[in-house]
Order: C-alpha cells, then structure tokens, then sequence
C-alpha cells in the first residue's frame, strides 16, 4: 500500500515527516517521522498485508536485578485510567479478533505489540494499549499480585510458615531453572561489567523480593513518558488515522522532557577474564556431561551498521553449518555433545558480541574448549574462507532478508526486532532493512581476501575483552538457596508482631476478594459475533500431472521463494521401523547423501538453498481420529533461480543418505538430545500434556513416542550404547531409508508466486522421474485399538516449579460437540483458570486446550508453584462448567477467541503446506466451514452439556502427568488421594 503523502518536512497531526522511501525488496515504504511536542518517534511500514500490527516500546535500562522493568511490564497492563478494571489485558484477549498480543521486557527496552486484521479491533487495542503504558493505576495490590508478596502457608493462619508469592517470581524461577537461559545471564553478567546489561532485567528470584512497589512507580514515572518511547506500524491501515488517534488518546496530554535513558558503551576489558557460575541440579542425577562453557567477546557498537552485517557474515562463516571450521572443530573435538546455547554473533545490544562454545561438557574441559576456540580462529585468520563458502553465507544472509515468514510470531514483529536496536541506540530504523545496499558494499570490501582474517584478529584474537564462562551443576544449590530463603522468612517471620502479622493475613484477604469481585467491563470496548468473517480465506490450489506424480501447486507472495513440501506415507512399516522414524527424519538433513558427505551437503545446502528439513506428522481422520497417518515429511525451500539445485538435494536426501558415518550419527544425536533437554524447563507443560495423552488414544500415543518423553529417553539410550549397537542402528536406517524409497513415491506441493509456478514444471518432471509413481488416493490408516488405562503419572526433572496437566479424551472433528468442546476450552482458561491458577495461585499460566483433531482436551498449569491445588482447581473449573455458572457474554468472548485462532494468518509458504496437510487429511473446505458453522452456533447451554458429560462424568477416564522436582512431587503425593507412580525423566 503506498502512501499518498508523508514527504518529508510535512507535518500532520502533529509529526513530523523526517523520512519516506521505497523499501523494494520487501514490498514497503517507510515512513519516519517526530512527534513534535513530546519527541516521540514513530516508524511506519505500508504494505498490501492485512495483518496490521502497533507497537509502543521504551528504553528502559534497569541499574539493578529486582525484575523492576519486568514487574512494572506486567502491571501496567493491570488497568489504567480509562480502563479501570482488575485486567485489561486478558480480558480484551477474550473481546479480540487479533492475531497476537503480547508485551516483552528486554535486557535494556520493553515493547507491547499487538495485531489484527480487524480494523475496529485495532482501534479497540490500540487505544487499550496507549492507556495502559501512559496512564497505568498502578495499584498496590497489581504489584503484590504480579511481582511478589509475603503470604502465609496457610493463609489465615499466623502461626504458618511465611512463603513469596507472585507471577513474576515464580516466572523467573522457571527461567532460570533453564541452564540454556541462565548461560546467556550469566553471559551478560561477566561481558558487561559496568552497563545495564550486567543485570537481569527479568529479575533474580533472590533480588525481586528487595522491590518496593513505591520504586516500580518511580521506574514508571522515569521512562514510560512518550520523550523516551518509539512507536512502530506496519500493514494496510491508512497511517494518518493511526496518528490522528496516537495524538488524541495520549501524546497531546505530555510535553517533552529530557530523559536519562541512554546506554553508554561498555567499558573495555585490558584483559581476558575466567567466571565459574552454579546453576542447580537434582541430587538425584548425575552431573557429568551437564556443563557448558561459552567463550565471549565485546565486540564493537551497535551505530556501525556495515560492521555489525559483516559480523553477522563472519559469523555464519565459523557457526553456520556443520562444514564452518569453528562449528566442526568444536563439535568433532568430543569435548562436549552441542554448540552451546547462544552461539554466534549477538547485535541487540549497544555494544554487540561474538560467543562461541560447547555444552554437554564437564569442568575440567573449560580451558581446553577455550584454546579450541582460539586455535581455530587463529587457523582462519591465517587461511581466510574459500570464495564458494563466503558465497554461500552471503546467499544466507540474502535469504533471511527476502523471506516473509510469520508463524510463530507475526512478520511484521520479526521486522521490528530487527530494526529496533540500532533505532533504540543510534536513531537509525531504516539501515536493518536496507540489507541489499548493505550486502553490495560489503562484497566490494570482501574483495580484499584479508577483510575477514582483520576482522578476526582486530575484533575476537587481538581483543582483550574476552569472557571464558563455566556453566557447572551443584547438587546442592537447591538445598542451599532453599535452607537460605527459609532462614530469611524465618527471620521476617519472629520479627513479626501479632499487628503485622494480622495485616499480612487482612491484606492477604483484601488480594483475594479483589481477585474473586465481579467486574463491570462495560468500559472496555468488544466485537461480537457479527464482526466474525462468516468463512476462511480460500487457499487455491492447482494440480500439474507429470507421468511420475502429480504436484499440487500455491500461488503465494512468496517474494521469489519457492517451497517444496513432500509427504511420504509410513502407515505400513512394521512397528519397529515406525519407531525409528523420528530419528531417521532427524538424521536425515545432518548427513551425508549421493555422492557427498555431510561437510559437502552442508555447503550445497547453505550455497543454493533457504535450508532443508525432516520430520514426522500425524494426521487423523475427520471423521475418526483413531484412524490416522503417519508420515515423513521433508521440506525444502530455494530462491527460485536455484531451484534445480534445492530438488538434486531433496532427490539425494530422500533416496540416497548416506548412514555409514558413525561419528556423524553419534554428533547429531547427541546435538538432538541436547536440544530435547534444554526445550523442558520452558515447554514443561507440552511435555505432560503429550505424555498424559499418550494413554488416552493410539495417535497420541505414537505422537508421544516421536516427539515426547518417549523419544528423549530412546535417544539417551542411543548416545550412551556402545559403538556395536550404533553400527547396528545405522544399519536399521539404511535398511529404513531402503524400504521408504521402494514405496509409493511422497506427494508433493509446490508454493510460489504465480509467475515463478509457470516457470517449475520441467525441473519438477525430471524430479519425479527419480521417484517411485505417487500412489493414487491412499485409504486413510486403519482404525487401531487402545487399551491402555489412564496415566497418573509424575516425571521427575531439575525444576523448582511444576507444569501439571490433566487431559480428557473427547470426540473427533466432524463431530457435532467438537465445536462446543473447543469453545469450551477457551472459557475453562479465560473464565476460571487464569485467575485460580494464575492472579490467586502465582503460577505463569493457567491454561486449556482442546485438540479438535486428536480428540482430546487439556487443563495446564505452567511455572506453577501448586500441584495439589492445582489439581482440584481442574475439577473445580469442570464443576463450574457444568453448572453454567457464566453469562452469555463469556461464550461470545470465547467464541471469538475461538476464530482468533482459527483464522491467524500463517506466511505464504505455510499457507500453501498447511492447506496441502488438510488435503491429505480430508480436512475438506467444507468440513472446515460445517466446524466454523457450528462454533459460531454454540451457546451457554452447549458448553454446560458438553462439560459434564466429557469432563466431570468423563473424570476417572482423564489421565493426569506432572513434571517438577522430585520433592515437589513427594510432597504433591502425600496430599493426594491417588498418588502420582513417580518416573525419572
């Protein structure tokens, strides 16, 4: 969409027009302007997207590690001047169409982004979200709910222990429970010395407690004013509106003032420094193998915008793949099992830095892995990079650019982290998006072959600011840090007088009533059922016949990317081989194939392509979803004018991999396991819902075994066998890869803009043509029995929170009450459990979900400091349910947050493979329209009716999985009426 006006040096509604030009590569044109009276900035992306996304961020440098930019982020969404309610935030989350809304605290900024495709429901938000960061109540008890307070055990009772409570605190627990997200703490903490990047800006569980709520309003008062905010759009929606109501709603009411929010460069190193850092580990497990260590350097400010693009090139030079020297020397050293967390070159911060290094290693390892690292960038400043491999990363780097992704986090969110740091701390927004310009003048500098051996020496080997980082386990920090915290409550505890001691309880009591008292929302604006698009947006699709196959074909503004996507049916592999299948898909992109090894893919596949993947997907049928797929999927994606090379590798990759190198399969195993354990702590609930599952239905319990508790255990197995049985496994593989290949050849899709179709069809003939003739319609998977009975079930790990999860088994999609069921789920989370588990409870988050598909519907909990009563709030929020104890507003709300889901916009690669999948999933238009039908359809009486009878008569057929600490689940199972069987993960 371009703009009509905006030149530069107009002003309108109050900006000022600094900057507007045409961003080719990605369809935009940037508009920068001022706010003249308060010296807000403002950056505004146009395009043809419909999913419009605002943002209003602030430098917000903390001097300490209280959590206070964290804390503050939570609260101001806790009700403000125009919205004077309990929660604002979640409540419009269940009054919206958006397509995300969220807010995040950085190590030196926080943002609040939102999007729609809505334009009334922009407005809502927008206007939700001006006066929630400019004009937030604050209020004591938000604090004390989200931040941290002193509650008694019992909480009426004086004579109880004292414990903290609050969102935050128990947040930060869980995170830095995670040694992948301790390292880059304890990183920022040895590498910045004397900035802001020193603290945790999430806060220290020991530090947030010494938070007064009189500092979070100071810290408020500091920086939230618009003299220190930058305000960022991007989509379809005409600019001048948004200004027009930026200007009325809150800017109007401020004037400028200077505020202290600059970070300075860090202060330089004279030489390099050696940091031993704990983090806690059960004193059940054994801690062998379960250190990391990362060698880091401060490299140069963030202002240098072509310095910081070559660093990011040098960077996939040494770290990229498996053939950069310094990612091979360290993984093949066996000095440790993967890369370390947080490997590469890091530019969000003012002053940027390179870190590389291994985890999975042991302590006495730390100084060789150092001199590893040294070594092997002395060997690269002395031989510099072959012309092919610098190629190849520039093509990396091009790629990243030019691709519109959007799926996980909305698009327009990746663009704004990739300009805001450099707008943040050197006034410069459009430089992050001029990667073309930047990339032609980095190949004239790249023309001198000594410009990346300098770089080497003057920024990483001559430069003595250098941190070498030990990540270690103790086996006893938990204990300590816990006999250390009750020590300190103790202590708070006799110091207590009866008075303070009834005012905890009074103000205790007075938290509660106000977390239980019935809202009038009237204030807060809301859409209905009426704003809903009565049918999804159609994804066409063509069909080209080759004597080999056919392709189904998706026109999408891919931006000159084509995506290729193959499915490949296991359904008839004996049972042995369906269980190799996850870690054959997982091999198969690492290693070698054809004629090349995997040093050799490595290169091909980062020289002419956007990357290749593998993996494994369940498809259950519509209309029973114990029937159901099971299949190898394996993706690809290319600049279009390299497309020949993307399918010679996908053909060599499928048909000819190549299992012999038993070095190899050990590295990406023990990369795989690497990747598994660290990905608990922060998906600890998906981990129990999955496992619960597993004993409720046979595709459950096969998508458990690929992608669950199940696999990890398999591949620890696998890591620690002996070298016969690795020969023994690679020769099941090969055996594997043999049988797949004799198949009916995968179907496959094809994505990309509409001119680059036409131009496919021969190379996509000659690809066929190396496969097997693709079966015709191939009968959906027969139905499979399951007669497991319903886990109660405790998995034992190295967290000081639990994650538990109670799963129901439900109906399948085309069913008339799945409609129900999931608006079910979306009342169960906005109606009860996020403020039983969460506001009253102290966890991160309650939650609920309902698989349409498997035909199961979950109650979570995440971060959570509860097991116990986490459970009987389940059956308590069943009970409500059942007792229609809500309005019919509630159920419009979920219904809406129902389609919010349903119709999130996916990027245009995914929009062709998704709508592929519902094809072989007989997930027809017309079922997803009767579904649509039907939720839209469902009223309190549905919801009331489906809840008994799935969930509270359906009680003793649900299965129930914790993940927490071993102590935490004795305790649980001393309380419980049916103990958890305990199992280590």
């Amino acid at each position: 969409m371009q703009e009509p006006r905006f030149h530069p040096g107009e002003t309108i509604s109050g900006f000022l027009v600094h900057e507007n030009e045409t961003i080719a590569t990605l369809n935009l044109q940037l508009i920068r302007l001022e706010h003249q009276q308060t010296g807000a900035r403002y950056l505004h992306l146009a395009t043809e997207d419909p999913n419009n996304l605002f943002a209003v961020g602030f430098r917000t440098p903390p001097k300490d590690s209280t959590g206070v930019a964290h804390i503050l982020e939570h609260t101001v969404l806790c009700g403000s001047r125009r919205y004077p309610v309990r929660d604002p935030f979640f409540s419009m989350l269940k009054r919206s169409l958006n397509t995300f809304m969220n807010a995040m605290t950085a190590s030196d900024w926080t943002c609040y982004p939102f999007a729609s495709q809505n334009r009334t429901d922009f407005d809502n938000l927008l206007g939700i979200y001006l006066d929630a960061v400019f004009f937030p109540l604050l209020r004591e008890q938000d604090f004390l709910q989200e931040g941290h307070r002193l509650e008694f055990a019992e909480r009426d009772n004086p004579s109880s222990k004292l414990t903290i409570q609050g969102v935050v605190y128990n947040e930060m627990k869980g995170a830095m429970a995670s040694p992948s997200s301790l390292l880059s703490r304890r990183l920022a903490r040895a590498l910045y010395p004397t900035t802001t990047y020193h603290h945790n800006s999430g806060g220290e569980p020991s530090e947030i407690p010494k938070l007064s709520w009189q500092q979070l309003r100071e810290f408020h008062a500091a920086y939230y004013h618009p003299s220190n905010s930058w305000l960022f759009s991007y989509g379809n929606f005409p600019l001048v509106e948004h200004l027009e109501k930026v200007e009325e709603l809150a800017l109007r009411h401020f004037t400028r003032r200077p505020v202290a929010s600059e970070v300075p460069s860090e202060q330089r190193l004279d030489q390099p420094r050696v940091v031993e850092e704990p983090y806690a580990l059960a004193a059940d497990e054994n801690p062998q193998g379960k250190s990391m260590v990362q060698v880091a350097w401060l490299t140069s400010d963030i202002e240098d915008h072509e310095l910081r693009l070559a660093q990011n090139l040098l960077s996939v030079l040494l770290l990229g793949n498996p053939a950069a020297p310094l990612y091979r020397a360290l993984l093949e050293s066996r000095l440790g099992s993967n890369l370390a967390p947080g490997c590469g070159y890091h530019d969000d911060n003012r002053t940027t830095y390179f870190a590389a290094g291994l985890q999975g290693t042991d302590p006495e390892r730390a100084g060789q892995i150092e001199q590893l690292v040294l070594q092997t960038l002395e060997q690269a400043a002395a031989t510099g990079f072959e012309p092919e491999r610098v190629e190849g990363a520039l093509h990396r780097l091009e790629f990243a650019n030019r691709e519109v992704s959007g799926d996980s986090y909305p698009y327009p969110l990746g663009l704004l982290m990739r300009l805001f740091g450099p707008w943040l701390h050197a006034d410069e927004a459009a430089a992050p998006l001029r990667i073309d310009l930047h990339l032609q003048q980095l190949r004239k500098r790249l023309r001198d072959p000594a410009y990346l051996p300098k770089m080497i020496r003057r920024l990483l080997l001559d430069n003595p600011h250098r941190v070498r980082l030990l990540l270690r386990p103790d086996q006893t920090l938990e204990a300590r840090e816990n006999e250390r915290l009750e020590k300190e409550l103790q202590a708070v505890r006799e110091q207590l007088g009866s008075q303070q001691a009834r005012a905890l309880i009074k103000r205790s009591a007075e938290l509660r009533a106000m977390q239980e008292a019935e809202e009038d929302l009237s204030c807060l604006p809301t859409l209905g059922r009426a704003d809903i698009p009565p049918s999804e947006p159609v994804v066409k699709s063509g069909h080209t016949i080759f004597d080999h196959g056919t392709i189904t074909r998706f026109a999408q503004p891919t931006n000159g990317i084509c995506y290729l996507v193959g499915h490949l049916r296991a359904d008839r592999l004996p049972p042995a081989q369906c269980a190799e299948l996850p870690l054959f898909a997982a091999l198969l992109p690492q290693i070698g194939a054809g004629k090349r090894d995997y040093l050799q893919m490595a290169a091909a596949t980062e020289r002419y392509t956007g990357g290749i993947q593998a993996g494994t997907e369940i498809l259950e049928q519509p209309t029973a979803a114990a029937c159901f797929q099971s299949t190898l999927v394996i993706k690809g994606k290319v600049l279009t004018r390299h497309r020949d090379h993307l399918l010679e590798l996908l053909g060599d990759t499928l048909l000819a991999p190549d299992f012999s190198d038993l070095e190899r399969l050990q590295t990406v195993l023990s990369q795989f396991r690497s990747s598994l354990e660290n990905s608990i702590p922060g998906s600890g609930h998906s981990y129990a819902a999955r496992y619960a599952a597993a004993s409720l239905s046979p595709a459950a319990r096969r998508r458990e075994e690929w992608s669950g508790i199940s696999l990890l255990r398999r591949i620890r197995t696998l890591t620690t066998d002996s070298r016969e049985n690795l020969e023994d496994f690679a020769q099941r593989l090969d055996a594997l890869a043999k049988t797949l290949a004799g198949e009916a050849g995968p179907a496959w899709a094809v994505t990309a803009d509409e001119a680059d179709l036409k131009t496919l069809d021969k190379s996509l003939e000659i690809f066929l043509q190396r496969f097997p003739a693709t079966a015709g319609n191939i009968p959906p998977g027969e139905e499979q029995s399951h007669d497991s009975a319903p886990l109660h079930c405790g998995l034992t790990t190295s967290v000081p929170v639990a994650y538990v999860a109670r799963v129901f088994p439900t109906v399948s999609y085309n069913h008339p009450d799945a409609a129900p069921l999931m608006v079910l789920a979306k009342l169960l989370r906005a109606g009860y459990l996020h403020r039983e588990i969460r506001e009253k409870g102290g966890a991160y988050g309650g939650l609920a979900g309902c698989d349409v598909e498997g035909g199961t519907l979950s109650l979570l909990s995440y971060r959570d400091p509860h097991i116990v009563r986490t459970l009987g709030v389940f059956d308590a929020a069943t009970h409500w349910a059942a007792a229609a104890d809500f309005d019919d507003s509630a159920v419009d709300e979920a219904v809406l947050s129902v389609f919010s889901d349903l119709d999130r916009p996916l990027s245009p690669g995914s929009r062709g493979s998704r709508e592929f999948a519902n094809q072989l999933q007989g997930l027809t238009p017309e079922l997803r329209q009767q579904f649509r039908e039907r939720v839209l359809a469902v009223r309190a009486a549905d919801l009331a009716r489906v809840a008994e009878a799935y969930l509270v008569a359906n009680r003793e057929k649900s299965a129930v999985t914790v993940v927490a600490g071993r102590e935490m689940i004795d305790k649980a199972n001393r309380e419980l009426e049916t103990p958890l069987a305990v199992e280590a993960i």
